[in-house]
């Protein structure tokens, strides 16, 4: 379903967590502290819906995440390490993950708080750069990404927020070969 079109060695890291987790706060701290360029995933899905307030479902997954991959591949031919960010719950993310394994070297970062303290976090924050979501939808992304399982290469709990240092150097260990 998904295909990158990458030939060349990078690094993409794959933060994963509840909504409110933390992970554009982390995803910016790479990127300021580390060699990291970080693109997020939200706003190339948002744009989408402007486009096409009708698009929804597995049709807007495969068209987003296709951009995704794609910005992806041309960014890969100018930075050695890449950060993206998911809840990991769209229906065709397993294919999603594929694609970026075939394409990438690919170290999963799970992003743990609370669910009450990320929904808070959700409620409180600026939407105008995150997909606004209803309530009832919040709850029922979040119940969902407490389910994801994958083979995590490193744990951030962001229960509260992290020193950013802290975050920078957890990331460096497994940035390691």
């Amino acid at each position: 379903m998904y295909l990158s079109a990458n030939t060349i060695s990078c690094n993409l890291l794959l933060l994963v967590g509840l909504k409110g987790s933390g992970k554009t706060f982390v995803g910016g701290v790479l990127e300021k502290h580390l060699a990291v360029k970080f693109l997020r995933v939200e706003p190339i899905f948002i744009e989408l819906l402007q486009q096409d307030p009708e698009l929804s479902g597995v049709p807007l997954e495969k068209k987003g995440f296709q951009i995704v991959l794609n910005q992806l591949d041309e960014l890969a031919q100018s930075h050695s390490t890449l950060c993206i960010e998911s809840t990991g719950t769209a229906h065709t993310f397993p294919e999603l993950l594929t694609a970026l394994y075939q394409g990438f070297r690919v170290l999963t970062i799970h992003m743990k708080a609370p669910l009450d303290t990320c929904i808070a976090r959700v409620l409180t924050r600026d939407a105008s750069a995150h997909i606004p979501v209803l309530d009832h939808r919040l709850n029922e992304i979040n119940e969902r990404a407490l389910l994801v399982n994958l083979p995590w290469d490193l744990e951030i709990d962001n229960s509260q927020f992290l020193d950013e240092l802290a975050i920078v150097e957890a990331v460096r260990g497994i940035l390691a070969p």
